[in-house]
């Protein structure tokens, strides 16, 4: 029996679910969410940027950060979900998978899987599908992959 997990996801939150044949029911296997998703790009633990020193002299400068604390929430959420993945796989429990994300969140996946993983992805919808019920989820993922 071929089962195959889809994975609905964005910045803040996500569900995977599986489906054991083509065409068949969908069950909930597990959901995830994000707080820190939908922070605002700037959204900081400090009121100030850090600081640098000048090479000589007593002048400080501010600096940006190379990575904004969004994009780091985001990664980290997308190695949880991945994981998950990853565990699903190991254990057995899923063969195929369908990955279901706006296409900023599904770079970061992509940038997290690893190529075991990778290989067992059977589609990708580029949308977000995230704040629908399951039905609408299920008619959609069908409509465009035929999962």
């Amino acid at each position: 029996m071929t089962s195959t997990w889809i994975l609905v996801a964005d910045a803040a939150r996500a569900r995977v679910f599986e489906s054991d044949r083509p065409g068949g029911a969908w069950t909930v296997v597990s959901c995830f969410s994000n707080p820190d998703g939908h922070a605002p790009g700037r959204h900081a633990t400090t009121d100030r940027a850090p600081r640098v020193a000048e090479s000589v002299g007593t002048t400080r400068h501010a600096i940006e950060p190379h990575t904004s604390l969004r994009d780091k929430s985001t990664e980290r959420f997308a190695r949880t979900l991945c994981d998950e993945l990853e565990r699903g796989c190991s254990e057995r429990r899923c063969e195929r998978l369908v990955l279901v994300a706006p296409p900023r969140f599904l770079g970061a996946l992509h940038g997290v899987l690893d190529p075991a993983l990778r290989e067992r992805v059977s589609g990708e919808l580029h949308n977000d599908f995230t704040t629908l019920p399951e039905p609408d989820v299920r008619e959609r993922v069908l409509h465009e992959l035929r999962v």
